[in-house]
């Protein structure tokens, strides 16, 4: 167990802070895990719990050793399907089957991933289907049984055909960035990062990956999903009120833009892909000379992860989607990192975000950390290590046989056919 949560601290930052806190991490016995702090960490309990798609995963030691960075090639575990890895093709299909040995708790009812686990389907087959229209008439043809997240502008026409659920089950939902790499001009320019607030209109981004259906996306939208308890408008009005993009203009050229060649990485397909024509349209109305170059998304995280600058393969700006709870507090959300190395490709510096971050792990209460919430996002608007381009809820679409699918991310246990 002690390996496995030092294996999951490599390559998380709420995972690293705890810990650095940490004097030692031990297990005295095979029931106990214990942690020697030298400070308090009031949420350590909630560290653990993990963030989005980094948790402590408990494997076999001899995994747990490996590299944090470094593929994990073997699926081991207990659960109600097993992984088959001969049937494996990255990128395509992955396959499950029932495990006969696994028994389910005999009490209670399932809840997320708390619960009995019951396995109802002797197979499941997770394809990549990159081509929404394909996608779909797969889903309406029966050849595929849930399609996992529809695009926004094919959730009437499923919603209208024969034998098709269309619901809402995942509760965080997604807010849309626009992130700057702070290495290179123009955006190390934080006079001409904040000029660009003047230019977002969230509204425009939402309306196109979330759909006509104003309940499934919210604009005034800062740091934290709507709802959550440390979401606040602290500072919203920045990104409020009508665009006046000749102000944006006279702004940007007086912080020191004189033209520069901006380039902009994106991928073909995904949302991403939906949200970029827009950003690069925005940008442009501002004064910005936009190149939006269109690649695979996997040459667009090889892209992002350079250093290199704009005019050898490097970038200036990208879209990006900040997913589920990483939007719940700042221990979680990498992106407002302000070392230098820690957060996700950006590389902003800035002391004060640290310290605000650092002051909110060290809070013992919601006020507290709700009052710390704040200024940090208050702290966003003047560093402007990105800017949120609107929170949206995701429908998913599925045979109306298909039943008690579980609230969050998908999961197969406990769905079943009727």
């Amino acid at each position: 167990m002690v390996a496995s949560i030092r294996r999951w601290a490599g390559r998380d930052g709420f995972g690293d802070t705890l810990m650095s806190a940490t004097v030692e991490l031990s297990a005295p016995d095979d029931r106990t895990i214990q942690f020697r702090l030298r400070k308090p960490f009031p949420h350590l309990p909630l560290a653990l719990a993990g963030q989005m798609n980094t948790m402590p995963c408990i494997m076999p030691e001899r995994l747990a050793n490996t590299d944090p960075f470094q593929k994990v090639t073997e699926m081991v575990g207990s659960g109600p399907y097993r992984f088959v890895a001969s049937e494996f093709v990255a990128g395509e299909r992955s396959g499950y089957e029932r495990f006969t040995g696994y028994v389910p708790r005999a009490e209670g009812s399932q809840s997320f991933t708390a619960g009995p686990k019951v396995a109802h389907f002797e197979r499941v087959e997770w394809l990549t289907l990159s081509d929404p229209t394909t996608a779909v008439a797969a889903l309406q043809n029966a050849e595929i049984d849930w399609l996992e997240s529809p695009i926004a502008d094919q959730v009437p026409l499923l919603a209208r055909a024969a034998g098709i659920t269309v619901e809402v089950i995942e509760p965080c939902g997604s807010i849309g960035i626009m992130r700057f790499n702070h290495l290179y001009p123009s955006f190390d320019n934080a006079a001409i990062r904040r000029a660009l607030l003047g230019a977002i209109s969230q509204a425009d981004f939402m309306t196109v990956v979330g759909g006509p259906d104003r309940t499934l996306w919210h604009d005034r939208v800062g740091l934290f999903a709507p709802g959550s308890p440390l979401a606040n408008e602290a500072g919203v009005e920045v990104l409020s009120g009508p665009r006046d993009y000749e102000k944006v203009k006279r702004d940007i050229a007086a912080a020191g833009y004189r033209g520069e060649t901006i380039v902009m990485p994106a991928s073909t397909v995904g949302y991403i892909a939906m949200l970029s024509p827009i950003g690069a349209d925005q940008l442009r109305k501002a004064g910005l000379v936009v190149d939006l170059q269109l690649m695979d998304f996997a040459t667009l995280l090889r892209r992002t992860a350079s250093k290199a600058p704009p005019d050898k393969g490097g970038w200036n700006v990208r879209l990006g989607i900040l997913d589920g709870v990483y939007n719940f507090n700042p221990a979680g959300n990498t992106a407002i990192r302000g070392d230098g190395k820690s957060g996700t490709p950006g590389w902003p510096s800035s002391p004060k975000l640290e310290a605000l971050r650092d002051a909110w792990i060290r809070a013992d209460n919601l006020v507290e950390e709700q009052q710390i919430s704040e200024q940090i996002q208050l702290q966003l608007w003047e560093e402007v290590p990105y800017i949120p381009l609107g929170h949206w809820v995701r429908s998913t679409a599925h045979r109306r046989e298909i039943v008690d699918l579980p609230w969050g991310f998908p999961a197969f246990y406990g769905v079943r056919r009727i």
